[in-house]
């Protein structure tokens, strides 16, 4: 039996909570541009926000789309999306658990690595306002390499930069289709981070507590 040594995470929704830090920049920006002036109700302007944010598209695009559709004066539209690139990290929110898990894995010497996708610096932006970049041994961004999820390729880079055996590692992520389903075909374990159970082929485990993560490699390990 193969020893569990190597954990690679995805970043999104896996230990970074976006869908929080999406709330809490949109608000941000609603009362910084005072957008009530087109907007009237802010639930409005967060809940697009949210939505367009969700979708994999340029930032450009979404914050045309924003303007468009919300009736924000045009003239915003260059600062709001400067200050999306140079401010939104701020608001970076991180799920519960996330320092004590990486602690955790790194105490018992496991090599860990970050496979996202995202534009360089805004996704490198994130990790470090998090404050968890020094517990990773190698971060490949999509951006950084012109790779992208769920392309097996930036999955072996990711091994190759970590020196990791397929069958020693397990991946963590959110998206059957992008973090799940590319790792499972190349022969890691897998880790489903979500709040549903997944009876797919491709899950060997699943979680919505990072908390359970040291846990759930001890149990692969046994089985």
């Amino acid at each position: 039996m193969w020893r569990i040594n190597t954990v690679i995470f995805d970043l999104d929704q896996t230990l970074l909570d976006k869908d929080q830090s999406l709330v809490s920049f949109s608000i941000y920006q609603y009362q910084h541009f005072s957008l009530h002036r087109f907007i009237s109700d802010r639930d409005i302007f967060i809940n697009k926000f949210k939505e367009l944010n969700n979708i994999v598209m340029p930032k450009e695009e979404v914050y045309e789309k924003l303007v468009n559709s919300l009736g924000i004066e045009r003239e915003l539209y260059a600062g709001l999306l400067d200050d999306l690139n140079h401010n939104f990290h701020l608001y970076s929110v991180g799920f519960p658990g996330l320092q004590e898990t990486l602690e955790w894995l790194k105490a018992k010497g496991y090599k860990l690595g970050m496979v996202t996708n995202g534009r360089a610096f805004y996704q490198r932006n994130k990790i470090e306002a998090l404050g968890i970049t020094e517990y990773f041994d190698d971060i490949v961004i999509s951006g950084a390499v012109n790779l992208r999820k769920p392309d097996r390729a930036i999955f072996q880079l990711a091994l190759s930069n970590l020196n990791a055996q397929v069958e020693c590692t397990v991946f963590v992520g959110d998206s059957l289709e992008a973090d799940i389903i590319p790792s499972k075909e190349l022969g890691m374990f897998t880790i489903l981070k979500s709040k549903e159970l997944s009876n797919h082929p491709s899950v060997d485990a699943v979680c919505d507590d990072l908390a359970q993560i040291p846990n759930l490699i001890v149990d692969l390990m046994m089985e």
